[in-house]
């Protein structure tokens, strides 16, 4: 079968992107260092994250799940899936700094989603809530979003949703690695990547890139 190539817009954003991030960080730090904590100590007894994983990189994946929220990525839908969550990043801290919107944490990992469950009981966290199946078994309403963080291949999720009635994905991935998947995507969407351009004293985000995907 003929592919036409996936066209995608580039967009390079800058260190004043990853400063919005940390500010909202900051302004939610003492929920946001609470859910670290119970995060770290579910993460001795159920693989969630890195089993070595630092406290500091875990604030680095939170500011990381935070961009889009300062970017205001996240203005066009009132609920967002959360899909391959585990121990719901992005979808917690998103919850916590989006308190206006509906978070639904998606993961087909029963016992990963018995732990997102008891985090959001323990904090309390009235607009997030789990569902714990395949993505492709959830129910969308029209105007749902999706977010996921290096969770699935982009080919995978589109397949995995079918003709459910989503309208915009929201991609973690390192660019390369996007725009080489992307290639297979049909042409009734728009696709931007927006690179992490941070510099050399922010390692952590060095390749890596969010992927938007909105149907046409």
């Amino acid at each position: 079968m003929f592919h036409v190539k996936q066209s995608v817009k580039e967009v390079n954003i800058g260190l004043n992107v990853l400063e919005d991030a940390v500010a909202l960080y900051n302004k939610h730090a003492e929920r946001l260092e609470e859910y670290t904590d119970l995060l770290l100590g579910w993460n001795d007894k159920i693989n969630l994250v890195s089993r070595n994983v630092s406290r500091e990189t875990l604030k680095e994946h939170i500011i990381h799940s935070l961009i889009p929220a300062g970017m205001g990525l996240l203005k066009s839908h009132d609920r967002w899936i959360d899909t391959g969550s585990g121990g719901g990043l992005p979808g917690i801290p998103l919850a916590i700094c989006e308190g206006q919107k509906k978070w639904i944490l998606n993961d087909n990992v029963r016992k990963k989603m018995r732990v997102a469950q008891d985090i959001i009981d323990t904090m309390s966290l009235e607009n997030c809530s789990v569902a714990a199946k395949s993505i492709s078994l959830f129910d969308l309403a029209k105007g749902d979003g999706i977010v996921t963080k290096h969770a699935f291949k982009v080919d995978d999720l589109i397949r995995l949703l079918g003709k459910k009635p989503w309208q915009t994905i929201l991609m973690w991935k390192g660019a390369e690695e996007a725009l080489k998947e992307v290639k297979s995507v049909g042409k009734n969407m728009n696709v931007t990547l927006y690179r992490f351009e941070f510099g050399k004293m922010n390692p952590f985000y060095e390749g890596k890139a969010l992927l938007l995907l909105k149907k046409k």
